[in-house]
Protein backbone atom coordinates (compact mmCIF):
# COMPACT_ATOMS: atom_id res chain seq x y z
CA UNK A 1 0.00 0.00 0.00
CA UNK A 2 1.25 3.49 -0.81
CA UNK A 3 0.94 6.75 1.11
CA UNK A 4 -1.61 8.99 -0.60
CA UNK A 5 0.44 12.05 0.32
CA UNK A 6 4.02 11.22 -0.69
CA UNK A 7 3.73 7.85 -2.49
CA UNK A 8 6.06 5.97 -0.13
CA UNK A 9 5.39 2.23 0.09
CA UNK A 10 3.87 1.50 3.51
CA UNK A 11 4.34 -1.57 5.65
CA UNK A 12 1.34 -3.87 5.99
CA UNK A 13 -1.03 -2.55 8.66
CA UNK A 14 0.83 0.76 9.02
CA UNK A 15 -1.14 3.55 10.66
CA UNK A 16 1.36 6.30 9.82
CA UNK A 17 3.60 6.98 6.83
CA UNK A 18 7.23 6.54 7.93
CA UNK A 19 8.36 9.17 5.41
CA UNK A 20 5.92 12.09 5.77
CA UNK A 21 4.06 11.13 8.98
CA UNK A 22 0.59 11.24 7.41
CA UNK A 23 -2.09 9.17 9.14
CA UNK A 24 -3.25 6.33 6.89
CA UNK A 25 -6.97 6.67 6.15
CA UNK A 26 -8.78 3.39 6.86
CA UNK A 27 -11.07 3.74 3.85
CA UNK A 28 -8.06 4.44 1.62
CA UNK A 29 -6.29 1.34 2.96
CA UNK A 30 -9.36 -0.74 2.16
CA UNK A 31 -9.51 0.68 -1.36
CA UNK A 32 -5.84 -0.01 -2.06
CA UNK A 33 -6.02 -3.59 -0.76
CA UNK A 34 -9.09 -4.30 -2.84
CA UNK A 35 -7.93 -2.63 -6.04
CA UNK A 36 -8.64 -4.61 -9.17
CA UNK A 37 -11.64 -6.53 -7.85
CA UNK A 38 -9.60 -9.15 -5.97
CA UNK A 39 -11.61 -9.04 -2.74
CA UNK A 40 -13.67 -12.15 -1.99
CA UNK A 41 -17.36 -11.82 -1.15
CA UNK A 42 -16.56 -12.89 2.41
CA UNK A 43 -13.96 -10.12 2.79
CA UNK A 44 -16.32 -7.66 1.13
CA UNK A 45 -18.96 -8.58 3.71
CA UNK A 46 -16.63 -7.47 6.50
CA UNK A 47 -16.45 -3.86 5.28
CA UNK A 48 -18.23 -1.54 7.75
CA UNK A 49 -21.03 -0.41 5.41
CA UNK A 50 -21.64 -3.91 4.11
CA UNK A 51 -21.45 -5.41 7.59
CA UNK A 52 -24.37 -3.24 8.73
CA UNK A 53 -26.42 -4.56 5.78
CA UNK A 54 -25.44 -8.11 6.66
CA UNK A 55 -26.39 -7.62 10.31
CA UNK A 56 -29.80 -6.24 9.34
CA UNK A 57 -30.42 -9.17 6.99
CA UNK A 58 -29.45 -11.59 9.77
CA UNK A 59 -31.85 -9.80 12.14
CA UNK A 60 -34.67 -10.32 9.64
CA UNK A 61 -33.82 -14.03 9.47
CA UNK A 62 -33.88 -14.26 13.27
CA UNK A 63 -37.36 -12.68 13.28
CA UNK A 64 -38.49 -15.42 10.89
CA UNK A 65 -37.04 -18.13 13.15
CA UNK A 66 -38.80 -16.65 16.18
CA UNK A 67 -42.09 -16.44 14.24
CA UNK A 68 -41.72 -20.12 13.27
CA UNK A 69 -41.23 -21.14 16.91
CA UNK A 70 -44.10 -18.95 18.12
CA UNK A 71 -46.32 -20.43 15.42
CA UNK A 72 -45.51 -23.97 16.58
CA UNK A 73 -46.02 -23.15 20.25
CA UNK A 74 -49.35 -21.45 19.55
CA UNK A 75 -50.43 -24.42 17.48
CA UNK A 76 -49.54 -26.87 20.26
CA UNK A 77 -51.53 -24.79 22.76
CA UNK A 78 -54.49 -24.62 20.39
CA UNK A 79 -54.39 -28.35 19.62
CA UNK A 80 -54.38 -29.23 23.33
CA UNK A 81 -57.74 -27.44 23.66
CA UNK A 82 -59.37 -29.18 20.69
CA UNK A 83 -60.35 -32.77 20.21
CA UNK A 84 -59.82 -33.57 16.54
CA UNK A 85 -60.29 -36.90 14.82
CA UNK A 86 -57.54 -38.47 12.69
CA UNK A 87 -58.07 -36.68 9.37
CA UNK A 88 -58.57 -33.21 10.88
CA UNK A 89 -55.56 -33.64 13.15
CA UNK A 90 -53.40 -34.79 10.23
CA UNK A 91 -54.41 -31.74 8.15
CA UNK A 92 -53.76 -29.42 11.10
CA UNK A 93 -50.30 -30.91 11.61
CA UNK A 94 -49.43 -30.62 7.90
CA UNK A 95 -50.63 -27.00 7.64
CA UNK A 96 -48.87 -25.78 10.75
CA UNK A 97 -45.66 -27.70 10.24
CA UNK A 98 -45.44 -26.48 6.65
CA UNK A 99 -45.92 -22.85 7.76
CA UNK A 100 -43.08 -23.14 10.27
CA UNK A 101 -40.84 -24.99 7.80
CA UNK A 102 -41.44 -22.29 5.17
CA UNK A 103 -40.46 -19.58 7.67
CA UNK A 104 -37.29 -21.44 8.68
CA UNK A 105 -36.35 -22.18 5.05
CA UNK A 106 -36.85 -18.54 4.05
CA UNK A 107 -34.82 -17.42 7.07
CA UNK A 108 -31.92 -19.72 6.15
CA UNK A 109 -32.04 -18.66 2.49
CA UNK A 110 -32.08 -15.02 3.53
CA UNK A 111 -29.31 -15.36 6.10
CA UNK A 112 -26.91 -17.50 4.08
CA UNK A 113 -27.68 -16.32 0.57
CA UNK A 114 -28.45 -12.63 1.13
CA UNK A 115 -30.92 -13.28 -1.69
CA UNK A 116 -33.20 -10.56 -3.02
CA UNK A 117 -35.59 -13.25 -4.22
CA UNK A 118 -35.91 -14.72 -0.73
CA UNK A 119 -36.54 -11.23 0.67
CA UNK A 120 -39.32 -10.63 -1.85
CA UNK A 121 -40.85 -14.03 -1.09
CA UNK A 122 -40.75 -13.24 2.65
CA UNK A 123 -42.56 -9.98 1.99
CA UNK A 124 -45.27 -11.51 -0.22
CA UNK A 125 -45.69 -14.56 2.04
CA UNK A 126 -45.85 -12.30 5.09
CA UNK A 127 -48.52 -10.06 3.58
CA UNK A 128 -50.60 -13.09 2.62
CA UNK A 129 -50.13 -14.63 6.05
CA UNK A 130 -51.04 -11.34 7.76
CA UNK A 131 -54.21 -10.95 5.69
CA UNK A 132 -55.26 -14.53 6.39
CA UNK A 133 -54.59 -14.29 10.14
CA UNK A 134 -56.26 -10.88 10.40
CA UNK A 135 -59.36 -12.23 8.65
CA UNK A 136 -59.46 -15.27 10.95
CA UNK A 137 -58.96 -13.29 14.17
CA UNK A 138 -60.87 -10.18 13.00
CA UNK A 139 -58.02 -7.93 14.13
CA UNK A 140 -54.55 -7.07 12.85
CA UNK A 141 -52.27 -10.05 13.38
CA UNK A 142 -49.10 -11.53 11.93
CA UNK A 143 -47.45 -8.25 11.03
CA UNK A 144 -43.94 -9.28 12.10
CA UNK A 145 -43.28 -11.35 8.98
CA UNK A 146 -44.14 -8.60 6.45
CA UNK A 147 -42.18 -6.12 8.58
CA UNK A 148 -39.15 -8.43 8.41
CA UNK A 149 -39.83 -8.76 4.68
CA UNK A 150 -39.71 -5.00 4.13
CA UNK A 151 -36.37 -4.70 5.91
CA UNK A 152 -35.04 -7.81 4.18
CA UNK A 153 -35.91 -6.31 0.78
CA UNK A 154 -34.23 -3.00 1.65
CA UNK A 155 -31.01 -4.52 2.95
CA UNK A 156 -30.61 -7.40 0.47
CA UNK A 157 -31.01 -4.97 -2.41
CA UNK A 158 -28.50 -2.58 -0.82
CA UNK A 159 -26.03 -5.43 -0.11
CA UNK A 160 -26.24 -6.83 -3.62
CA UNK A 161 -26.05 -3.37 -5.22
CA UNK A 162 -22.78 -2.68 -3.39
CA UNK A 163 -21.35 -6.10 -4.28
CA UNK A 164 -22.31 -5.80 -7.96
CA UNK A 165 -20.90 -2.28 -8.11
CA UNK A 166 -17.60 -3.56 -6.69
CA UNK A 167 -17.48 -6.51 -9.10
CA UNK A 168 -18.23 -4.27 -12.08
CA UNK A 169 -15.71 -1.51 -11.34
CA UNK A 170 -13.15 -3.21 -9.10
CA UNK A 171 -13.35 -0.21 -6.76
CA UNK A 172 -14.93 -0.40 -3.32
CA UNK A 173 -17.98 1.91 -3.21
CA UNK A 174 -17.90 4.69 -0.59
CA UNK A 175 -21.09 3.32 1.00
CA UNK A 176 -19.38 -0.03 1.55
CA UNK A 177 -16.58 1.59 3.54
CA UNK A 178 -18.72 3.93 5.66
CA UNK A 179 -21.04 2.61 8.34
CA UNK A 180 -24.72 3.39 8.05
Amino acid sequence: MKCTSCGTELAEGALLCSHCGRVVDTSEAIRQRSAGGLMSKKDFGELPGVKSCRNNINSCAIILYVCAVVSLVMWIIQMSKLSLDGTDLFLAIILNASDSMVLVALGVWLQLGKSRISALIVLVYGIGNMLYMSAQLEKLAGWWIPLAGVYAVIYTFKYNKLWNQYRKTGDVPDKAVREG
